[in-house]
């Protein structure tokens, strides 16, 4: 196997050509995860790909998540492209609407069967029926990407006094509606969906319905998210959810069946008629799965039937989902790793296995836990693993039936900066797609790789702009190794200016990170120090009360916790790397889930290291500049000033972060 160099792949500094990568069946640079080679049309062939639904037949479907260009008005999605639906057509037979499908684009409050389906998603469903091709309907009810309008009465949702269409909004009291209100609507709105499905011919492409996505919050004793479905209805809405979805199915499957060839008095419906899932994310960690597994199959939100009665509900049914026959099966997500731990998954699917008829692993994606070119190695070994794991899980009993890979290329990925996927952004296809081809022809992983460090000195962000080549350039996160870290969703990490610690910035900059749930956060790559002792400091603001500050090799360890008082604090550690490490990061994370900001970050090598950042940088200080305020997003002019103070360390030290770390760039920004 050999892997086309893109041409859009770059390198930071002539130091970085020396690092000497060597792959078996891997040529160095392996391709580009950039949206250059999409936007130039520079497509490889995919004529000559092998068809992963094929070689998996005997196991499961096998899937890939798209977006409609037309949705968002992206030339950089799937459908609409010709390449990438070719792509598509020709490895997977299945495919789930990455969004168009969501309530949020669907819902419409001046429609009697409250929807009125966006175009998008019409494009994507005619173009699965027009190749054949089998659609996962995610999803019809979800706490997020809805519209609040559901929630409140005469569709008006207000917070604060105003009205609101945000789906994050903490919603006024006054403005929301009753239960039986809430239910009626989400009675309406499902059969709505679903009838429109029948009447435009999709019911025999789409086999499976995300009925209920991420409703769980293990932190909570019944292990229930505090949504807006639950704090107006109450627990039970999972039961009501998965029943008019069972109803809406067996009505219009008889009464659309002649549309479909099939007689409704005489003829097996099933065809037409969608298993139902249970969707959510972090499934394997085992107080959040034992959790799942009780809200679907020993809660009885019916007991007795006492509650609704209906003809689709078992006759002897226990008042369960599960029980009641209301539910087929249980969603995966599976965004993973490539140091994710897969007995623990594995076990996860056994027990869902056991629990209900079904599993889909239905987002999965792998991401990369090293920045260097070894990165792809290590991906395709997890993915090798990872699929060899689940061919013999289903030959020891296992009940997997699906499994969708969430998204085509890296470059469109929402987790862009992870690489998670097995197609460059040029449609190459990555070492990730010939080891999953391997794991399903029984081969063994015949890739190798001796991953050379160079030299890693210290370093030095404070995230100022810096001077290069007589250019002001900006931090760029990926290149110095700062990613988002979560079990789930993603924290959002951007440079600000309206934070700064640094003394004598001419302008200000700190990162900020953007989240919503306490396990995401922010992590830096110091995988170049394998073998090394490191001194690591760095300066956090949050409103949380506690930082702490740790080490991810696979396994976290807390290096430095702190008290915070709202203002910067300032953590400091030193820590032995690992020599065979395959991933190590510094990692900040709060007791809470406020937004913090981090600057003015050093590391010191203990054994092996250079200069201190500091020094290097002011010796190779030789001019200084004109800055521009540099955002990762904007690009403004700032006249008249000078990157002067501990500002100016920064703009030489950047030299040092690519020169000393030498991190390559995996994606470069539109």
């Amino acid at each position: 196997m050999t892997y086309k160099k893109s041409p859009v792949w770059r390198r930071l500094g002539a130091v970085l050509a020396a690092a000497a990568v060597t792959v078996s069946g891997i040529m160095s640079g392996g391709g580009s995860s950039m949206a250059e080679a999409a936007q130039q049309d520079n497509y490889a062939d995919v004529s000559g790909y092998e068809r992963l639904d094929e070689l998996y037949q005997n196991y499961f479907r096998f899937g890939a998540a798209c977006e409609a260009i037309s949705h968002w008005n992206d030339n950089n999605k799937e459908i609409g492209n010709p390449a990438k639906e070719e792509l598509i057509g020709s490895v997977f037979n299945s495919i789930t609407c990455g969004n168009e499908m969501k309530q949020a684009y669907n819902f419409d409050p001046e429609s009697e069967s409250l929807v009125s389906f966006n175009a998008a998603a019409k494009e994507m469903l005619d173009w699965a029926v027009q190749h054949d091709m089998g659609v996962r309907g995610h999803t019809l009810l979800w706490h997020s990407q809805v519209n609040p309008a559901i929630f409140a009465k005469d569709f008006e949702a207000y917070e604060g006094g105003k009205l609101t269409y945000s789906d994050s909004a903490k919603l006024d009291e006054e403005c929301l509606v009753d239960r039986e209100t809430l239910l009626a609507r989400l009675k309406t709105y499902i059969y709505g969906v679903m009838e429109y499905t029948y009447q435009n011919g999709y019911a025999r492409n789409i086999y499976a319905w995300d009925v209920v996505n991420e409703a769980a919050d293990e932190s909570n004793e019944d292990g229930l998210r505090r949504s807006y479905w639950y704090q107006i209805i109450g627990p039970d809405y999972l039961y009501y959810a998965f029943l008019y979805a069972r109803e809406a199915e067996t009505i219009y499957a008889r009464q659309y069946a002649a549309d479909y060839g099939l007689d409704a008095e005489t003829d097996d419906l099933s065809e037409i008629m969608p298993k139902l899932f249970y969707n959510d994310y972090n499934e394997w960690f085992e107080d959040r799965s034992d959790k799942i597994v009780k809200f679907l199959t020993r809660d009885q939100w019916n007991e007795n039937h006492a509650n609704v009665q209906s003809d689709v509900i078992e006759p002897d049914g226990d008042g369960t989902i599960y029980g009641d026959g209301l539910i087929d099966g249980i969603g995966m997500q599976g965004h993973l790793n490539d140091t994710q731990d897969i007995d623990q998954y594995m076990r996860a699917l056994r027990k869902y296995s056991a629990a209900v008829d079904e599993v889909h692993i239905t987002e999965l994606d792998v991401g990369c836990s090293r920045t260097d070119e070894s990165a792809w190695y290590y991906q395709a070994k997890f993915y090798y693993e990872f699929f060899a794991r689940l061919i013999q899980e289903v030959k020891n009993g296992a009940k997997l039936t699906s499994v969708t890979v969430w998204g085509l290329t890296d470059d469109a990925s929402w987790r862009v900066d992870a690489n998670p996927l097995l197609f460059y952004g040029n449609l190459d296809r990555k070492p990730a797609f010939d080891a999953v081809v391997m794991a399903a022809k029984g081969e063994a992983f015949d890739m190798t790789v001796a991953n050379t460090l160079q030299e890693a000195g210290d370093l030095a962000i404070d995230f100022e702009p810096y001077v290069e080549a007589g250019n002001v350039k900006n931090v760029e996160l990926r290149e110095a190794g700062i990613l988002s870290r979560g079990t789930g969703h993603q924290a959002v990490l951007k440079i600000e200016q309206k934070v700064n610690h640094t003394e004598g910035a001419a302008i200000g900059f700190a990162l900020k990170v953007s989240r919503k749930e306490q396990d995401t956060g922010m992590m830096f790559d110091v995988s170049r120090y394998a073998g090394k002792t490191i001194a690591v400091t760095m300066h956090v603001k949050t409103e949380d009360r506690t930082i702490r500050m740790g080490l991810d090799t696979g396994s976290d360890a807390v290096l430095a916790e702190a008290d915070s008082a709202g203002d910067w604090t300032q953590l400091s550690a030193e820590c032995a790397i690992p020599g065979d490490v395959r991933g190590a990061y510094i990692f900040i994370e709060t007791d809470g889930a406020a937004d913090f900001y981090v600057d003015d970050i050093a590391v010191v090598c203990k054994e092996g290291g250079s200069e201190s950042a500091s020094e290097e940088s002011e010796s190779t200080q030789t001019d200084t500049a004109e800055p521009q305020s540099v955002t990762e997003e904007s690009d403004t002019e700032t006249e008249g000033k000078e990157n002067k103070g501990s500002a100016a360390v920064m703009a030489a030290a950047a030299v040092v972060v690519c020169a000393a770390a030498g991190f390559v760039i995996l994606r470069k920004r539109k």
